[in-house]
């Protein structure tokens, strides 16, 4: 999501404020200026992200620059148009957001810290400033662009390098929940309260199980126009949509078993920023950071695996997918080592393997959408700021049948699922 142009310059008298802000907004970068020493500085403004980028907010790149120094920032911020508000969950998101990064982070670095975790995760950018005031919620960050971060070519499959980087990090991550809520179970229940449930579990789709079938039919309908007359896929994709209200609504949403770790939640390309030793050698990540959290909530970690996995390999890596399990186990049951838990104890491989069988079928469902998304081009766009309610799976269905890498991507994923016997098990 953070994709943006160079700054256009503002002139005004020193400090400069950009009219492009509102009060509030003005008001906040000019403390975050004062407190980072800047005394007499000009602000360069421009839009944080391409047009359709982002659903659930306005980002806007803040640059502070004064002789010698520049401060790049972005501000994340919601819509004040009722009807974009109305339009999806917005506030909570925003809210939930703020939680991660103002609670939660802080204490998962503080557990860490306590520790001594030589490689703990802090995939996350720095934050400067939160608001949570209605019709005004914001966040204002490290511009991580300007530290040399960089998004995947969404419309590609990644290489080994990148998801690996990737799984040992979301590893790593869900390692230190799981160690805080085993070591520490008061304190991870205190600072999980408000984010235990997913912000969609109070949208009417995910609340009626009738509501959400009809739903499921309707994303599922790709994968039955990619499978064309084989009845062996059909079947099993029928399978599939009897299966998944199953597993969210009986299992998912009433069981404990599920609730071992925060999730990332959203874990599609537009949501991870890599650095590279050399910016134009884009093989091998150095590091990454994970942006977007505000549908994180707490889960089962096979989810983000799954999600991500099916989303972003090439058929070769799925194939070869034990590898990759075996590489989120063996960094995960090494974290919880550190933090002095027994993995087997705490959550064994074999649990971990059983969640990932019902994560498999779930994550086929998301693919039929983020897939969409990464290599479709939408007829219409979704413009938080303009307040426009976009039904975004309708925009991009006028070009699902003429796309040939998106209907051979998904009967990949179909087949892995199905060959794999993820269904059965």
């Amino acid at each position: 999501m953070y994709l943006y142009s160079a700054c256009a310059r503002v002139e005004n008298k020193l400090p400069t404020m950009s009219q492009k802000l509102i009060e509030s907004h003005s008001r906040i970068i000019e403390k975050i200026a004062e407190d980072q020493g800047f005394k007499e500085y000009e602000v360069y403004v421009n839009s944080g992200s391409e047009k359709g980028d982002n659903y659930l907010g306005v980002l806007t790149a803040v640059t502070v620059k004064s002789d010698g120094r520049k401060l790049e920032l972005i501000l994340k911020s919601t819509p004040r148009d009722d009807n974009a508000r109305k339009s999806s969950p917005m506030r909570a998101a925003f809210l939930r957001e703020i939680h991660l990064y103002e609670r939660i982070f802080r204490a998962l670095r503080k557990f860490q810290d306590e520790f001594n975790i030589a490689e703990p995760f802090d995939c996350y950018a720095k934050l400067y400033a939160t608001s949570t005031e209605e019709f005004d919620e914001f966040l204002v960050m490290e511009n991580l662009k300007s530290d040399g971060y960089q998004l995947w070519n969404k419309k590609i499959p990644m290489n080994p390098d990148h998801i690996s980087r990737v799984i040992r990090e979301y590893a790593k991550f869900h390692a230190a929940n799981v160690a805080m809520k085993h070591n520490n179970p008061a304190l991870f229940e205190i600072i999980t309260e408000d984010v235990m449930y997913s912000i969609w579990d109070n949208e009417e789709v995910m609340k009626n199980r009738t509501v959400f079938k009809d739903y499921l039919k309707t994303v599922l309908d790709l994968g039955y126009k990619t499978v064309g007359e084989d009845a062996s896929l059909i079947g099993f994709l029928r399978d599939v949509e009897e299966e998944i209200p199953k597993i969210i609504f009986d299992e998912f949403k009433k069981s404990d078993e599920y609730r071992q770790s925060l999730i990332h939640g959203d874990a599609w390309c537009n949501n991870i920023m890599f650095k590279y030793k050399d910016p134009d050698d884009t093989r091998t990540p150095v590091s990454l950071k994970f942006i977007d959290w505000q549908i994180s909530y707490v889960c089962t970690p096979a989810y983000d695996f799954c999600y991500f996995f099916l989303a972003h390999s090439p058929k070769e890596v799925l194939d070869d997918y034990k590898t990759y399990l075996e590489l989120y186990y063996d960094t995960f049951s090494q974290q919880l080592n550190y933090f002095g838990c027994e993995p087997e104890e705490v959550f064994s491989y074999s649990r971990f393997i059983r969640h990932i069988n019902k994560c498999m079928v779930v994550g086929l469902f998301a693919c039929c959408t983020v897939l969409k998304v990464m290599l479709c081009e939408p007829t219409k766009h979704l413009d938080a700021k303009a307040g426009k309610q976009v039904d975004l799976l309708e925009s991009l269905n006028s070009n699902v049948n003429d796309n040939e890498v998106l209907r051979q991507r998904i009967k990949d994923i179909i087949l892995f699922v199905k060959n794999n016997n993820f269904l059965s098990k």
